[in-house]
């Protein structure tokens, strides 16, 4: 048997880092929201006397990722697998559609995608009691995981990303430009060079994420929220990665309503009512080396 699953990136609409932790792990409050743009993933799976796990990747973006234990993909079958007290011969095949190093939170994605192909191979109905331990699971691989285990488009998560909220949404999905400048950026070192906002500023921004998760349940026109759209991390990679800031400046300059980084970046995006408009971005931007997708929000 068979099944293909599909891992919607996403981009953080807003992020703010509110606080670190004495694990050195930092606390956030971000909005997260999927895209219509992913990897695809094959999965083929029948029981057996041991468990054997294959995992074969191609696609644009196939070369740069290992195909071993390393990957999330390849982690997330493991743990499906122990935890349930499966054995099974497990062949995974990943189209790597999305670039690495690029905020979009495509190997966590992949990873969700995993957990919740095998268990419907595995006949294991997500009842609450199931969620709930599909989501332990989910945790334990990447605090962004359990978001993609979810069908909703956008959700506010907070604490290290574990917290999560789903946001109902009412608007007409502008068109999403990805940018990517042919090169990852490192999530570790953006933290690293991060100094936290003061206590009054964060709090200005946090009234400012729950406007915006206003406007987006409310059904507001883009020109009414693309103004609350914020990311902290920008301050930790703009100045130090040439080639990101470079993306949005471009974006912005050719028209875009607001662009912005994702998550710890590379990727730049912008949002964009008209079509037309958004295509000739595009258009404008393509170089050698840039990777562009024209896109919209997941399933709205």
């Amino acid at each position: 048997m068979e099944i293909s699953v599909f891992a919607p990136a996403k981009i953080n609409l807003f992020l703010e880092v509110t606080g670190k932790r004495e694990n050195g792990y930092h606390d956030l409050a971000t909005l997260f929201a999927k895209l219509a743009i992913g990897d695809d993933i094959k999965i083929s799976a029948q029981r057996a006397q041991e468990t054997k796990i294959e995992l074969k990747i191609k696609g644009p973006f196939g070369a740069g990722l290992k195909a071993d234990k390393s990957n999330l993909a390849y982690k997330a079958a493991k743990a499906f697998f122990e935890h349930f007290e499966i054995k099974a011969d497990c062949n995974i095949r990943l189209e790597k559609n999305m670039p690495l190093g690029s905020g979009l939170g495509a190997g966590s994605s992949d990873a969700a995608a995993v957990l919740t192909g095998l268990c419907s191979m595995f006949n294991i109905e997500l009842n609450s009691k199931r969620m709930k331990e599909l989501v332990n699971i989910a945790a334990k691989l990447g605090a962004d995981v359990p978001v993609f285990l979810y069908p909703e488009t956008f959700f506010k998560a907070e604490g290290i990303g574990e917290i999560l909220t789903p946001v109902k949404s009412k608007i007409s999905s502008p068109c999403v430009i990805i940018a990517y400048p042919g090169e990852g950026s490192d999530t570790t070192e953006a933290y690293k060079r991060l100094t936290l906002n003061p206590q009054e500023k964060i709090l200005t921004h946090i009234s400012n994420l729950n406007k915006l998760i206003y406007s987006i349940e409310s059904g507001s026109p883009l020109h009414d929220y693309a103004n609350l759209i914020y990311n902290k991390l920008e301050d930790s990679v703009l100045p130090y990665k040439g080639s990101v800031a470079q993306l949005k400046s471009e974006l912005l300059s050719l028209g875009a309503h607001y662009a912005l980084m994702s998550g710890s970046g590379a990727c730049v995006f912008a949002l964009v009512q008209d079509e037309q408009k958004a295509k000739g971005i595009v258009k404008n931007m393509s170089k050698e080396n840039r990777t562009l997708f024209l896109t919209h929000f997941w399933r709205t």
